[in-house]
Parts: C-alpha cells; sequence; structure tokens
C-alpha cells in the first residue's frame, strides 16, 4: 500500500504522534523495540490508522527518515545562518558549537535513530551521508573567510579536520549520555563552548609540516 499524505489537522496530528512514537521507541530499544504494535499502543492509535497513513512498516520508517531529515536541516541551517553573522572566528564557532550542541540536545531521540536507524539501510544510509557532506562543505564556507591562508592546501585541511572534530563530539552527545564517557558532569554549553575554542585554537595555530 502506498502512504497517503494527511491534510486534516487531525490527521497531521495523527501521524505526528505516530511518528513521534517511532522515534521514542528506537531510541530506547533500537530496532527491536519497533514494532508495529508497539507504535499503535505508543500513539495511542489503531491499526487501521497506521497502514491508511503509511501503507505499511516500510513506508513508516521511510517517514521517520524523511521527517528526520527535514527537521536536521531545518535546524543546521538556522544555526549556520547566526554563525555566518559573526564578524570573526572565536564567535562564529562559538555560535555554531553552540547551536549544534542545542537543537542535538532538544532532539536527542530523532537524532539518535539519524545516527544509528539509517545505517540499516542502504538507501536512507546513502541519504545520511549526502546530508552530512552538505553540512561538512557549509563548515568550511563558514570557517573559511576568517582564515586569511585559508586558500593553501594545509588550511582546507585543517578546516577539514576541525569539521570532523565537530561531528566527532556532536555524535558522542547523540550516542552517550555524559555519565558514560566521564565521571566530570558538564551540560552541553560548557561541552560546546570548550570545543569551540580548542578547534579556534587549532586553526590559527601554525602548522609544523
Amino acid at each position: 500500500m502506498a502512504r497517503r499524505t494527511p491534510v486534516q489537522a487531525r490527521s497531521i496530528e495523527s501521524m505526528n504522534r505516530m511518528l513521534e512514537a517511532g522515534e521514542q521507541l528506537f531510541y530506547e530499544g533500537g530496532s527491536p523495540a519497533l514494532t508495529l504494535e508497539a507504535v499503535i499502543e505508543r500513539a495511542e492509535t489503531s491499526t487501521g490508522s497506521f497502514y491508511a497513513r503509511f501503507g505499511d512498516m516500510h513506508g513508516f520508517l521511510d517517514a521517520m527518515h524523511e521527517r528526520v531529515l527535514a527537521m536536521l536541516a531545518i535546524e543546521v541551517e538556522a544555526v549556520v545562518v547566526r554563525a555566518v553573522a559573526a564578524t570573526d572566528l572565536d564567535t562564529a564557532l562559538r555560535t555554531y558549537c553552540i547551536g549544534i550542541f542545542d537543537f542535538l540536545g532538544r532532539h536527542r531521540a530523532q537524532t539518535y535513530y539519524f545516527a544509528v536507524g539509517n545505517t540499516q539501510d542502504a538507501h536512507w544510509r546513502a541519504v545520511g551521508s549526502q546530508f552530512l557532506l552538505r553540512n561538512h562543505e557549509a563548515f568550511a564556507q563558514l570557517v573559511a573567510p576568517h582564515l586569511p591562508a585559508s586558500s593553501k592546501a594545509i588550511a582546507k585541511r585543517r578546516i577539514d579536520t576541525a569539521g570532523r572534530m565537530i561531528i566527532a563530539a556532536a555524535f558522542q552527545q547523540i550516542m552517550f549520555d555524559h555519565r558514560e564517557i566521564s565521571r566530570i558532569s558538564l551540560s552541553p554549553k560548557m561541552v560546546a563552548t570548550d570545543l569551540a575554542e580548542m578547534v579556534t585554537l587549532y586553526l590559527r595555530s601554525t602548522p609544523t609540516k
């Protein structure tokens, strides 16, 4: 069965409840927890409503991916716009890192599904990879104007490495609770601020070779 796009407010609300239930179930227990029965129970809906909206479980998973990627695109673009408006590298990176970590905290279940769920489907893994590549390029475009030597190969390499560092730190925030990483309790904003400072120092330092 094909998915049906809802038009009435009540139908949209029902669809969103099911998608939110799916995201939360996956976050709590991975793929084994994400069953048709569990989604229906968590969303307080019916089997008929589920099939009417999504056609089948595959259609539901596709809808989950689409919803997560649409949310990420909006959130990341907003962060980049704010960071681009900064007049110096320190402010640009601090704005970028804090913004990224803020929305990761607000959308933990959805971003967890993006990080883990899309690895189980070749199509959505490719789509997710393209999303990361585009945003990695956007990061480079954000940083480059603040670095006079950014046209040199070594500067480009350092910008690329800095972007990888931020992506790695972001995935750590998605995948682990802070208590699983360290006995020192740091808020996401603290981690983001320190990360921005480290990346700034790295980009401004003199390369050894």
